[in-house]
């Protein structure tokens, strides 16, 4: 949800100062907002699952998104590796997909199934 403003109900969203957190949440909260003001039903990006190239880590007790980039070995198996630094603001254009990092977990080593939030349709 969103907050609103006004006699007219003027949508309202604050997003965070760092450029690749807004740019996330831009992704996860204002891209299906504005989906689902424009009546649209898949208003979400899909998830899928794909086998890490490489070990991710986070912090415990933080649900986390990491950028990556996915490929395919074959038809049926997506393979997803985290970019390397996670803070980089070029390297942003490169990521095809986000880990979802459950708060549970600190870590995924490489040949793990993980959930992906896929940001380009021909990784549908």
């Amino acid at each position: 949800n969103y907050g609103t403003i006004g006699p007219d109900k003027t949508p309202v969203v604050a997003l965070p100062g760092d450029p690749i957190a807004a740019y996330i949440s831009t992704e996860l909260f204002i891209r299906p907002m504005i989906r689902n003001m424009m009546g649209l039903y898949d208003i979400h990006r899909p998830i899928a699952r794909a086998t890490l190239t490489n070990d991710v880590a986070s912090d415990a007790g933080k649900h986390a998104f990491i950028r990556a980039t996915l490929s395919t070995d074959n038809p049926n198996r997506r393979l997803v590796t985290a970019l390397e630094n996670q803070g980089d603001l070029i390297g942003l254009s490169d990521a095809t997909g986000l880990i979802v990092m459950n708060e549970e977990r600190t870590e995924y080593k490489a040949g793990e199934e993980v959930d992906v939030l896929l940001l380009e349709r021909r990784f549908n």
